[in-house]
């Protein structure tokens, strides 16, 4: 087909275009292959005039087979169904082997916590070019600043600190068949026990908080909706971390499997009705409740994230050598961000009357790894390592719509997360800090989003799943 062939079945008017100078090739892009209204429509009329014969009129009682002479016999479709039947039976060979097993939906293999979490690491994702579940066979290498992991191939931008990894010494295990495993450990239905409207309000009087009573009404309603229904089993989801979902109607369920700090979280969603910028959705987009794992899954103490912030201030002081900051290390050319310069280290202080309300320590200092990417590549380790804790970093968290959102906070993970996951945040700073080179120390406003209180009577409960199977034949 011509071009203008092209260009005339999708009902344009060739004759009114001036076409001189365009190619049979450019003709036909231009044509496009999508499907108008008017070729669609012109086939469907010609298909109509063409079998308008087989169709049948408003008042007509006769059916197509009595039209043309075929009789319709009632018992042949059963009797066709029965010889399949009868023909699939006598190609099956070795029945007589087949066991029955009853099918256990309520996991519990034995296991050890310590060997999972070590099976975990050694079936992660140690390259984004490994996807779900392969595993790459070129060299493997990984950041010795921020432990982040790669291939040879993918390696390079940002360029890290790369050391190789002896896979010989540091096994790998196929993700199918670590999900396989966790398959027969978890059970395929959870649910959140002793959650009750009282038990809420004797948390925040025991706290003694003051919520806004919309925020704590809704933000209520939403955990007792969560709890109400069944969790049910979703994916395995294999990243740099591994991931179990769970999911109900109102709520979400993940089981972080970090080699350090196995944990599960719960999301609690909002009702459809509320609008797109209402509080409670920015409430909600974090973890209302989690529990830490200590000897196995279901094992240890179970949080709620009270939606009550907390300001206080800190202090940031830059120590070190002067290194080109971000922008200047770009090229760009503004005389204000050409020879823009930023300290190597950062000095946190906290007032030690404010410590007990951080879950972490954030007070030491931090390293800048300007070399490890993140964004604007403002990524901080710090310097002071616990080896029962995972590494605590200092880097800029974007939002991803609003750019007045934008600030530094205090996290374990500096990976890119995928839509709508939600990064474990420990606290946030004022959104205007930036780095920069001014000597001596800054006060800083500081922000906790939440507050995370333990209650002892709350429990993850395994439930077995019932199915409903009906005969279809």
């Amino acid at each position: 087909m011509v071009g203008l062939e092209a260009l005339s079945m999708q009902g344009l008017p060739i004759d009114k275009l001036l076409l001189t100078r365009e190619t049979e090739d450019q003709i036909a892009d231009l044509a496009g292959n999508a499907m108008s209204t008017t070729v669609v429509g012109a086939c469907i009329l010609s298909a109509l005039v063409v079998g308008k014969n087989l169709l049948k009129a408003g008042d007509d009682k006769e059916t197509y087979e009595h039209k043309n002479s075929q009789t319709y016999d009632p018992d042949a479709m059963q009797t066709d169904l029965e010889n399949v039947v009868a023909n699939q039976q006598n190609n099956i060979v070795g029945a007589e082997k087949l066991e029955h097993k009853p099918l256990d939906l309520s996991g519990g293999a034995e296991y050890s916590l310590t060997s999972l979490l070590k099976n975990a690491e050694k079936s992660s994702r140690l390259c984004i070019c490994e996807g779900r579940t392969d595993i790459t066979k070129r060299e493997l290498y990984r950041c010795v600043d921020c432990s982040t992991t790669f291939c040879k191939k993918c390696g390079g931008r940002p360029e890290h600190n790369p050391h190789l990894i002896n896979i010989s010494e540091n096994s790998r295990l196929h993700p199918s068949d670590f999900a396989k495993t966790l398959k027969t450990i978890l059970p395929m239905c959870l649910s959140l026990s002793s959650v009750t409207t009282g038990l809420l309000e004797e948390i925040k009087n025991r706290e003694k908080v003051t919520i806004p009573s919309t925020r704590w009404t809704k933000w209520c309603e939403a955990i007792l909706r969560s709890c109400s229904a069944e969790l049910r089993f979703v994916e395995c989801r294999r990243q740099e971390i591994w991931t179990v979902v769970y999911h109900s109607p109102y709520a979400k369920l993940e089981l972080e499997l970090h080699p350090q700090q196995p944990e599960w979280r719960l999301f609690a969603f909002p009702e459809d009705k509320e609008p797109a910028n209402a509080d409670i959705r920015q409430v909600l987009a974090s973890p209302v409740g989690r529990l830490t794992c200590k000897n196995n899954l279901f094992d240890g103490d179970w949080y709620f994230a009270l939606p009550d912030s907390t300001s206080l201030s800190i202090k940031i002081e830059g120590q070190g050598e002067l290194v080109p900051s971000w922008e200047a290390r770009l090229g760009l050319t503004h005389k204000d961000l050409r020879d823009k310069t930023v300290y190597s280290n950062l000095k946190i202080t906290v007032p030690d009357e404010k410590q007990v309300l951080f879950e972490r320590d954030i007070a030491g200092i931090y390293t800048l790894l300007d070399k490890c990417g993140t964004a604007n590549g403002a990524l901080h380790k710090k310097s002071e390592i616990d080896e029962n804790l995972p590494p605590l970093y200092m880097l800029f968290d974007p939002h991803r719509t609003n750019d007045s959102e934008d600030a530094f906070v205090f996290s374990i993970s500096t990976r890119r997360l995928e839509y709508k996951e939600s990064r474990p945040i420990i606290c946030r700073l004022d959104n205007n800090w930036r780095q920069s080179s001014v000597k001596g120390g800054q006060t800083v406003t500081c922000y906790l989003p939440w507050k995370w209180v333990h209650s002892s009577v709350v429990r993850l409960k395994v439930l077995t799943p019932c199915f409903i199977i009906k005969d279809i034949i």
